[in-house]
């Protein structure tokens, strides 16, 4: 996602200039209909991965397509081995990353912007290696490009929603097992607010998540308006763009709600928000800090407090809290019925 950004900011001080980008091929659809980008290129993790002789054919492949580009420059947002080497593979010239310690980067790349030392998060982060042509960096946003057919398509799977009825989208999943706020936790927020505010609840998740969605589903007492682990991530943006709140683990999704302009609560296990939590100023994130946080890995077998874990200690009683004072503050108020 902090692609976004610093796309958006080179637009601005090179107008003609040409940017393709390569990201990761489940991500691509987030930037495809994007206006600043020219080509977007799908990296294949799996593909990449498969076996030995499959790892070989694929990346040559992808480098002879990459080098007949005849590239100026490449700007690696990533500090990864691979990422490095295939910067250098393009044959471009001029090869940016931030300011790092991998061994790997310091010899595949070639120049190295130092950041600003003040900017935490990793779409800031992203941002600051245009110091290196001297670019003032603004102020962030964050915007995903929803295409109207799209758009449409999600305005026709949630008709039965009333017009003004408070609408939250509750996604439960997440990468790691660690971040995980359990299934009837969140069952519990979703059936107070359709209790206490009438509000639609739109259960999401992605594929292995439908046996959580369907928990939630019968312990909050009522039927979701709306349910889906097939969505695409594009269709996944266009409905938190029609949500007033969206609730969920530190993960993908939430980001996605933020670009989206969707008023975001997190909840934050072993991994430092001020790093990687969704960019938007309407924000909340819950996150207890233990002493062992990092000690894991992220890595459930790594807990030392599997009875009683980071997320375990988010309380239903403190999220419904936070959910109230969010929607006071944003001036949301339910419909009756």
């Amino acid at each position: 996602m902090g692609v976004l950004p610093t796309v958006e900011i080179l637009r601005r001080h090179a107008p003609g200039l040409t940017i393709d980008v390569l990201i990761h091929k489940e991500s691509a659809e987030l930037i495809a209909f994007y206006g600043g980008v020219r080509k977007v290129w799908e990296y294949d993790r799996q593909a990449a991965k498969r076996d030995l002789f499959s790892t070989v054919r694929y990346h040559m492949k992808l480098i002879r397509a990459l080098r007949r580009e005849r590239y100026d420059l490449v700007i690696a947002l990533t500090q990864g081995d691979r990422v490095a080497f295939l910067s250098f593979a393009t044959g471009a010239p001029l090869r940016l990353i931030i300011q790092t310690s991998n061994k790997m980067c310091r010899i595949f790349m070639n120049a190295f912007a130092t950041g600003d030392a003040r900017h935490h998060h990793f779409i800031e982060q992203d941002a600051d290696i245009l110091t290196y042509f001297g670019i003032e960096i603004p102020q962030i946003s964050m915007k995903i490009q929803i295409t109207d057919q799209v758009r449409i398509k999600i305005r026709e799977q949630l008709r039965d929603i009333r017009a003004g009825q408070l609408k939250v989208a509750i996604h439960p999943g997440a990468r790691k097992k660690t971040r995980r706020w359990a299934p009837d936790r969140f069952a519990e927020i979703a059936r107070r607010l359709h209790e206490h505010r009438q509000a639609a609840i739109i259960l999401l998740g992605g594929r292995g998540d439908e046996g959580i969605l369907e928990e939630i589903e019968n312990r909050m007492g009522s039927p979701a308006a709306f349910k889906s682990c097939e969505l695409s991530l594009l269709e996944m943006a266009a409905i938190f763009s029609e949500c007033h709140l969206f609730i969920g683990n530190d993960s993908g999704p939430g980001h996605i709600a933020a670009a989206a302009n969707c008023t975001t609560l997190s909840l934050f296990g072993p991994n430092y928000p001020d790093s990687c939590r969704p960019y938007i100023a309407s924000g909340e994130v819950i996150f207890k800090n233990l002493p062992c946080l990092g000690l894991c890995r992220q890595e459930e077998w790594l807990c030392i407090r599997p009875d009683n874990t980071c997320m375990d200690l988010i309380g239903v009683d403190e999220v419904w809290e936070k959910v109230q004072m969010i929607l006071a503050r944003t001036g949301t108020a339910a419909s009756g019925p």
